[in-house]
């Protein structure tokens, strides 16, 4: 069996890969998960080359497969065929074009395949798994601390929560933070905390691109 090294973005997702999604891949089966943030870089993703940097010295490990957790919203434009990918329409389809094109930037550096190599960008981003529950954030917050009817007409308009769009004033977390949805809303804390309140298997449930990734890590880890 494989060892698992996920590099994130920030704070918040590794948070969530240590306290919500290692426990549930431990349970699923896996022996080792490790996860880190992009090094050379004060926070976030802000180059590509960052996060390339960290992947190629994680590919060459021994027994490992190596994945990434980023957001869509705000992906650096020094991505590998960052221009030919907006011309593609389909937000789910333009974002595993570029998941490959991570793949194919480092094998054609390097002269050889990485067949270790999963890349995974979040639609469109890591905020959006907050909207996956109305109940949870009810059962953590007061009338007078979240805006439960806005919060529920967006969960209806979008019953996949990853389709909440990225527009600077509407992604996830403008929408919980800039529109005061949840009064204070802190990423880390407030967002880790809705996520383990409405439990992994909700999330999985229904964001069904993420899915699809936890499902792909415990297929090839154990591979």
């Amino acid at each position: 069996m494989k060892r698992l090294i996920i590099v994130v973005e920030g704070d918040t997702e590794k948070e969530f890969v240590d306290k919500v999604l290692s426990p549930y891949l431990y349970a699923k089966g896996l022996l080792s998960v490790n996860c880190f943030k992009i090094k050379h870089t004060k926070g976030g993703l802000t180059k590509y080359q960052h996060l390339k940097t960290d992947l190629i010295n994680c590919v060459y490990e021994s027994n490992v497969l190596v994945s990434t957790l980023i957001d869509f919203y705000a992906l650096p434009k020094d991505f590998p065929k960052y221009e030919e990918a907006k011309t593609i329409v389909n937000r789910a389809n333009r974002l595993a074009f570029l998941e490959k094109a991570i793949v194919e930037d480092l094998e054609a550096e390097k002269g050889k395949a990485f067949p270790n190599l999963l890349p995974y960008i979040q639609l469109h981003e890591f905020e959006a798994l907050v909207f996956s529950s109305i109940d949870a954030i009810k059962s953590l917050y007061s009338n007078e601390d979240a805006k439960f009817n806005e919060l529920e007409k967006i969960m209806e308009a979008h019953p996949n929560p990853e389709d909440i769009n990225d527009k600077p004033e509407t992604a996830p977390s403008k929408r919980l933070k800039n529109d005061q949805l949840i009064r204070g809303y802190n990423k880390v804390n407030d967002g880790i905390m809705i996520i383990e309140e409405a439990g992994i298997d909700t999330v999985l449930r229904k964001c069904p691109r993420f899915n699809n990734w936890v499902e792909t890590l415990i297929e090839k880890v154990k591979e």
